[in-house]
């Protein structure tokens, strides 16, 4: 066996004279990992230290696992040879977090171990009566109330990507293979990931500034989690600002956002998958001046720091195993653990900051954008030039425009899925930016597109 290191799943002991200490480390290993191991016999460096084992030795070590470990836990104690010296290896596994030593509660951290704070624990407690009485509860809704083309379209995507062997489709089948039904009747979780009852509210606006002031656009959508990712998906692609860059051929346009999309909507599933959903908060979207917004219910699920995901190899905490792993096999989700990482790495190749607050019953993520109301002359830092900076709706009507120049408010409305008003504000932004030029009477004349 190779040099031993003292980290968070492996505590030294010298000899059975530490078993007190050696059943803290114990508490503070399962509630920080699930698992872990207590060597006797070894010095904190890892060097064996020799001392007597005998069948009573082991008995001692079982015995005060079963005085001071709650819940009850189980270990498995054997003898195994380290450089040529005995030494006893007890290694535990438990899901029944939090475990207490001796009536207290500990985590670990590197290799030492601490007390819980009052705080910590009760986080610890709600999660664990969250995780036991929610996902796999069932519910009075059946397979008739789950969305027919939201599974199929699940089912297709998880079964293209080759995480479900391919198969004819059943709805009921599909459900029960990936564990959303008891009997016949969805759990929890697959009524929030499948039921056509609209289970979820997700709010949605744009605001003239960086504070909740004037709104220039609000929307509300009802819906699963998957119709919800796809409309706040939707809901920033169509209000945040894109730049249009000429390809090599100078012909064709190609349209670059202000905030990589790919980050964003790896913001919008982790907020889904992530979120809690026994408390009566709805998920958030919010366009400010000079950042957007992404809210979902319950606050960060882990004792780490979103940033820490980013710039280390973290082990990925999941409050919604679940629905997490139905988003996996349909790869809304690549890897657990790797979202955050995604996010970052995205948003600074392309110069944008990222931000989050983690209060008790939310947590935001944000993405910087630059803020217009502050130097409107001055040049965006995510853009080339002004008159290139247009959103998809701008795109939108100025394609339209290029193909008939003579439609009407109306007819440009019914043509891009927008309402009269917002197309009224958008025609006055492309003029603003010198992109279209009016020609002619209201009445009678038409638009130039520059």
């Amino acid at each position: 066996m190779t040099m031993l290191r003292e980290d968070e799943f492996n505590e030294f002991k010298k000899t059975t004279g530490e078993l007190n200490e050696a059943m803290i480390s114990v508490s503070a290993m399962l509630n920080k990992h699930k698992h872990g191991k207590i060597f006797f016999g070894l010095k904190n460096n890892g060097e064996p230290f020799p001392f007597t084992i005998n069948d009573s030795t082991l008995r001692d070590v079982s015995r005060k696992v079963f005085e001071a470990i709650r819940p009850q836990l189980i270990p498995v104690i054997r003898v195994e040879t380290v450089t040529g010296t005995e030494v006893i290896v007890m290694e535990f596994s438990g899901e029944d977090v939090p475990y207490s030593a001796f009536g207290r509660y500990y985590v670990r951290t590197a290799d030492e171990d601490r007390e819980l704070t009052p705080s910590e624990l009760r986080k610890i407690m709600i999660f664990r009566e969250y995780t036991d009485n929610w996902e796999n509860k069932s519910t009075v809704q059946t397979t008739d109330d789950a969305d027919d083309k939201t599974v199929r379209t699940f089912f297709e995507m998880a079964v293209s990507c080759g995480r479900i062997p391919k198969m004819d489709y059943d709805k009921q089948a599909v459900l029960n293979q990936i564990g959303v039904l008891n009997g016949k009747n969805l759990t929890n979780a697959g009524v929030m990931l499948f039921s056509d009852k609209k289970p979820l509210i997700l709010k949605s606006g744009v605001f003239a500034t960086e504070h909740k002031e004037t709104l220039l656009d609000i929307a509300e959508n009802a819906g699963n989690i998957f119709q919800l990712i796809t409309a706040a998906s939707s809901y920033i692609i169509r209000n945040i600002r894109w730049r249009a860059e000429l390809s090599t051929d100078g012909i064709h346009r190609k349209e670059i956002p202000e905030v990589p999309i790919d980050a964003l909507r790896e913001a919008i599933i982790n907020s889904f998958a992530h979120a809690r959903y026994d408390i009566p908060v709805q998920h958030e979207i919010d366009i400010f001046s000079n950042r957007i917004s992404i809210c979902n219910p319950g606050n960060f699920a882990s004792e780490h720091e979103p940033i820490d995901f980013a710039n280390r190899d973290l082990r990925s905490y999941l409050r919604n195993e679940v629905i997490a792993r139905v988003l996996y096999l349909c790869k809304e989700v690549e890897t657990f653990g790797t979202g955050l990482k995604k996010i970052y790495s995205l948003c600074a190749a392309a110069g944008i900051s990222v931000s989050y607050m983690n209060e008790e019953n939310s947590f935001t993520i944000e993405f910087s954008r630059n803020d217009r109301n502050k130097d409107p002359s001055a040049p965006n830092k995510n853009d080339i030039a002004d008159k290139n900076i247009i959103n998809s709706g701008e795109f939108k009507l100025t394609n339209l425009l290029k193909d008939n120049p003579r439609l009407t408010n109306q007819e440009l409305a019914a043509s891009s899925g927008l309402s009269e008003r917002t197309v009224s504000r958008i025609l006055a932004n492309l003029k603003r930016k010198g992109l279209i030029k009016r020609e002619g009477s209201n009445r009678t004349g038409y638009w130039k597109v520059l």
